[in-house]
């Protein structure tokens, strides 16, 4: 699945539910800027699956305009962790009556978060 120009996989037996696109724009009480989690983006893609269990599968890329590089993750609330070799910022909270699992991370300049049903499930998401 390409998301915002990334490629990330969609866990097997899981279907496309929502998607949804957010960009900063100039509403009626001034910039309305879009963040994932703290961190500033101008554009994010997000799409949701879901299995027959219920579990959910959310994938969000953020990337800023003009080709500038996200530089730095503000992940309120998430702790280091390495992940597939990837080290930056992982948590665990409650979703609908079901635990997830957060990871994002910074690619060629991108902002990838993958929410998951399991840790193990991140990795398999992540290329």
């Amino acid at each position: 699945m390409n998301i915002n120009g990334e490629n990330l996989k969609v866990l097997d037996g899981f279907n496309a539910y929502e998607s949804d696109v957010d960009t900063t724009h100039m509403d009626e009480d001034g910039l309305d800027i879009e963040d994932i989690d703290g961190t500033r983006v101008d554009n994010k893609v997000t799409r949701e699956y879901m299995n027959s269990n219920g579990d959910k599968l959310e994938l969000t890329v953020g990337v800023l305009n003009n080709g500038k590089p996200v530089q730095a993750l503000n992940a309120y609330g998430y702790s280091k962790k390495v992940i597939n070799g990837k080290d930056d910022y992982f948590k665990t909270e409650m979703d609908d009556g079901r635990q997830q699992y957060k990871f994002q991370y910074i690619k060629d300049g991108k902002l990838v978060k993958i929410e998951a049903p399991s840790e193990d499930s991140i990795g398999k998401v992540m290329t």
